[in-house]
């Protein structure tokens, strides 16, 4: 059957192919959607005393001035932001009492709807009352239905379901108030292992998962939204390791909203690398030698993800799936694999380090980090409690003669000789000032970015089972840190992946 239906100029094939283009954000409607687009227990209804963020009544207006026309198009809701909205209102009705429907919102609603019903689109109406008729427009965008209509009632997916749902919001052919309901909708539920293992092979398909020519690899999947206040060491972890003999691959994206941090992608281009490489050249650039790692752009891996940038904006939350891509595997060494996780979250630990084991890693450490990353602070605050997990909280596995050993402990630098009263941060927050801050270190710069770089590549390394002494380690990394050997190795990656 062929879909054709009367919208913007954008048809593939007779399929409707939907702009990524949005209208607004509206920024009061983000700070409503900031309050309710969340879980059971963190949703904060709007309305219930004057510090509870804009009044119902005001969100509805904005609404309906947008649908009217009156607001401009850099102040109108988006579809996108309407979609994650109601998508949320609807599932509350399933949350405890306490995040439900506040009074104020239920009178807005009583007040507001009747006229808004004559305004609204098919595919919002369907979001807030999912018991509504709504024909899909193409078979892309029925997948995305079929999963929206468990997700309205609080209902989990299967694993082929959430794969299928993400593959098909990564395309053109899904309006962008179905795509913005179903990631928020998810989100809100609480996903299942099963729909973790859906978010991260939308992304990338075990089945291209390719072997490398080298004994051991080590995937780093930090944060694709960067970093706003501290340094971001990984380029230069990758780069001393791969003096020490031990491979990396980084994979992130040149910016990423709603946070737009630095990523080791801008960073890479402010020191003049080539930052589009395929994975074929990434795999030639890592087995070369004189480089020794490589960094994949999600450009290239997944062009899909990498273009519904924007919709993160528009749904304000990131998306269930900000935490699962960084569990993504591109090749597989000869002898060992290897996986270091970054995560904020408590929860997403241990799906992440259970995709790690599936996936033939020996050994694998999640780290709660500064900003999510996997990067150590070099001051531990309070100790972990089983209520509460600490920054530098590690815990992960190890593959000993064939049987699993798992791990945890927070990791406090003074016991590694690095003693400071407070976690320092950077003067400038740059790409250019990363990179050249990085380099000093490299070069043998002593300082607060030298310790990090030393701190975080020897400890790693230790709970991955590499080095058996972590002091042993430190006195490594410093070595070729000294020797100028981790300079020189990336320094190679410039050069390497403006040739290949």
């Amino acid at each position: 059957m062929l879909y054709v239906i009367i919208y913007p100029n954008n048809f593939i094939l007779g399929i409707k192919m939907y702009s990524p283009q949005y209208l607004g954000p509206n920024e009061d409607f983000l700070e409503a959607q900031a309050r309710v687009c969340t879980g059971p227990h963190q949703t904060r209804p709007l309305g219930k005393k004057e510090s509870d963020g804009p009044h119902p009544d005001q969100i509805f207006e904005i609404i309906l001035d947008s649908l009217n026309g009156k607001l401009d198009s850099k102040h109108a809701v988006s579809e996108a932001q309407m979609g994650a909205f109601f998508t949320a209102m609807t599932i509350r009705k399933y949350f405890p009492e306490s995040t439900q429907w506040s009074t104020a919102e239920k009178d807005a609603f009583n007040k507001y709807y009747s006229i808004l019903n004559t305004h609204l689109p098919k595919d919002i109406k369907f979001l807030i009352d999912p018991t509504l008729e709504y024909i899909s427009q193409n078979p892309t965008e029925h997948i995305v239905v079929t999963a929206l209509q468990k997700i309205l009632q609080g209902q989990h997916l299967g694993y082929t379901e959430t794969r299928q749902m993400c593959e098909a919001i990564m395309t053109n052919e899904v309006k962008p108030a179905l795509k913005a309901g179903a990631l928020i909708g998810q989100r809100m539920n609480r996903e299942t292992y099963e729909e973790v293992r859906g978010y991260l092979d939308s992304y990338y398909a075990p089945k291209n998962v390719q072997p490398i020519d080298v004994d051991n690899l080590t995937h780093f999947g930090q944060p694709y939204d960067g970093a706003t206040r501290y340094f971001r060491p990984t380029l230069f972890i990758a780069a001393v390791r791969a003096a020490l003999g031990q491979p990396s691959i980084l994979h992130s994206v040149d910016m990423m909203p709603p946070k737009n941090g630095i990523t080791e992608e801008a960073i890479l281009q402010s020191l003049g690398a080539k930052t589009d490489l395929t994975l074929e050249q990434v795999s030639k650039v890592i087995t070369n030698e004189n480089v020794g790692f490589g960094y994949v752009s999600q450009r290239e891996y997944s062009p899909g993800a990498y273009n519904i940038r924007e919709l993160r904006v528009h749904i304000k939350k990131r998306p269930p799936w900000a935490a699962t891509e960084k569990a993504l595997q591109f090749f597989t060494a000869q002898k060992n694999n290897y996986m270091v996780i970054g995560y904020y979250h408590i929860g997403y630990e241990k799906p992440l380090l259970q995709m790690a084991l599936e996936r033939g890693c020996q050994g694998a450490v999640a780290i709660k980090g500064e900003e999510g990353t996997s990067s150590y602070s070099l001051r531990l605050g309070k100790p972990s409690t089983p209520e509460r997990m600490a920054v530098n909280y590690s815990q992960g596995f190890l593959c000993v003669n064939g049987k699993r050993e798992e791990f945890s402990l927070d990791i406090d630098p003074k016991m590694y000789g690095f003693d400071y009263q407070i976690n320092p941060r950077p003067d400038v927050i740059s790409a250019e000032a990363y990179a050249e801050e990085g380099v000093a270190a490299l070069s043998g710069k002593k300082g607060q970015i030298y310790d990090r770089i030393v701190l975080n590549t020897a400890i790693v390394d230790y709970l991955l089972g590499i080095y058996a002494d972590p002091y042993v380690a430190i006195e490594q990394v410093r070595e070729v840190i000294e020797n100028g050997s981790a300079l020189d190795h990336l320094k190679a990656y410039i050069s390497v992946s403006n040739e290949i």
